[in-house]
């Protein structure tokens, strides 16, 4: 009688371990990198948000005929924001934002010129509006005041992203 050997020989599985291994090794340092692009991307798209509805309040102000005169907006804690100057009290929900994103908008003449956003006050994922910011920051969200001297110096934060403001 002929014995029938159902199964996978040590040498079989040793092959297919192999390959598992080899094409693991190839693709997981290139998966890291989604990673970081997608939480980088998802911190600008709530940055240009907060900077949206940043534009839409402080064009109502100035329609009502109350301009802003604030410089920088900025959130302390998730319970809520607070200004740098007078004349803007219950901003975030104003701004719209959730309980749980942080963010530093700066005006010039009345008008938001730069906004940055992070999901938690200690996150390195750090978006910038309308310059995007394309890698990690250095310094969390609620370690830097970003406040522009004059009207000069606020101009330039339009052209820098979060990764060279926070750094």
């Amino acid at each position: 009688m002929k014995k029938s050997n159902k199964g996978f020989t040590l040498v079989e599985l040793i092959v297919v371990i192999a390959i598992i291994g080899v094409l693991a090794a190839i693709l997981v340092p290139s998966l890291m990198g989604y990673v970081k692009d997608s939480k980088i991307s998802s911190a600008n798209a709530n940055a240009k948000q907060v900077y949206t509805a940043a534009a839409t309040y402080a064009t109502k102000q100035e329609t009502a005929g109350t301009p802003l005169t604030v410089k920088v907006i900025r959130t302390k804690d998730a319970g809520g924001a607070t200004a740098d100057d007078t004349g803007v009290s219950g901003i975030k929900e104003k701004l719209g934002s959730g309980d749980s994103s942080f963010f530093v908008v700066t005006f010039s003449k009345g008008a938001p010129i730069a906004a940055f956003s992070a999901k938690t006050a200690t996150d390195l994922y750090i978006g910038s509006y309308p310059t995007e910011a394309d890698n990690k920051c250095a310094k969390n969200i609620s370690e830097v005041t970003v406040a522009p001297a004059d009207d000069t110096a606020a101009e330039a934060y339009k052209t820098q992203k979060a990764n060279s403001v926070f750094n």
